[in-house]
């Protein structure tokens, strides 16, 4: 049991490293425009509504290959219960994302997108890790 806590901790933590630097990479392929302010919601709502298609397609790419990653990550780990690890790490991302989509209006593509990709990705994770 303290194993598989371990595992999910691990892949939620790769998780978040993974979607950290793809979006990194979205970042540098599209860079936002000089100073935008993170911290301000009504300056991240208008970005978001003004950002190409890629680079939003970019942060999909984040949450699938983070989640796959993690979810892989926790399999890989866990001795039991290893596809409940894989969904547990899916579950958190799936809860980052509905998080991210209340906070931030979003085009709706990407909301369905986004909500659509980590139980998928994590049990593809987990079926390619056992």
């Amino acid at each position: 049991m303290v194993r598989s806590i371990l595992a999910v901790l691990a892949g939620i933590l790769v998780m978040g490293i993974t979607v950290a630097a793809v979006q990194w990479l979205g970042h540098s392929l599209y860079p936002p425009p000089p100073g935008i302010d993170p911290t301000d919601h009504d300056a991240m709502v208008a970005l978001i509504s003004q950002m190409p298609k890629m680079a939003l397609g970019m942060v999909l790419v984040a949450y699938a290959f983070g989640t796959f990653l993690g979810a892989f990550t926790a399999t890989t780990i866990s001795r039991a219960h290893k596809r409940g690890v894989a969904i547990v790490v899916g579950v958190v991302m799936l809860a980052l994302v509905t998080l991210n989509f209340s906070v931030i209006p979003h085009p709706a593509w990407m909301v369905v997108a986004g909500l659509a990709i980590p139980i998928p990705f994590a049990l593809l994770g987990w079926r390619l890790a056992r």
